[in-house]
């Protein structure tokens, strides 16, 4: 079977100009007001990315403990300096990959509180970038505010401060 495209314009210019009039006066306007239905549709859309992201945070600290406890405990009885060090390191990468998600979810309520004041940003957009113009760049690492926040700080710090005193313990025997 062979597809065959139209080698030139379908229509004329004054026959583009009279569809793209009627398709304007059936659609509505791009600057136009956004219905409510559709207001609501959206910040479900984006409540949703944020239940996402609050779940995958809650997922990397239950990932994380079983391997924290797996390491750290099996560099005492292994005497393992290294294998101490390797569940420091899965506390740092679990810890920087938690403030990420706590950064995408912030990013998100933003975009929701905007969508929801009534702000212009275009109907169904799922870019938080468009919430806060100034942060037009993407930067994928978490700020020193997620770092240090109650959900990151409190759990990650103390596991990480365990780890360094077990390898501490190790390194003086």
């Amino acid at each position: 079977m062979t597809l065959r495209w139209p080698t030139g314009e379908a229509e004329e210019g004054p026959a583009q100009d009279q569809t793209l009039i009627a398709i304007r006066e059936v659609l509505p306007s791009e600057a136009g007001v956004v219905s409510a239905e559709d207001r609501r549709q959206h910040l479900s859309f984006i409540q949703a990315v944020v239940t996402r992201m609050s779940q995958a945070s809650s997922s990397s600290k239950s990932w994380l403990l079983p391997i924290v406890t797996l390491t750290y405990g099996y560099a005492i009885t292994g005497k393992s300096v290294l294998v101490g060090l390797l569940g420091c390191l899965a506390v740092l990468v679990f810890g920087v990959l938690d403030a990420n998600y706590l950064k995408q979810e912030r990013a998100f309520r933003k975009l929701y509180d905007e969508v929801a004041s009534g702000r212009p940003i275009p109907a169904f957009s799922m870019s938080p970038t468009l919430a806060s113009p100034s942060d037009r760049k993407v930067n994928y690492w978490p700020g020193k505010p997620d770092l240090r926040s109650w959900a990151v700080a409190p759990v990650y710090l103390p596991l990480m401060l365990a780890g360094l005193g077990v390898v501490a313990w190790l390194l003086c025997r």
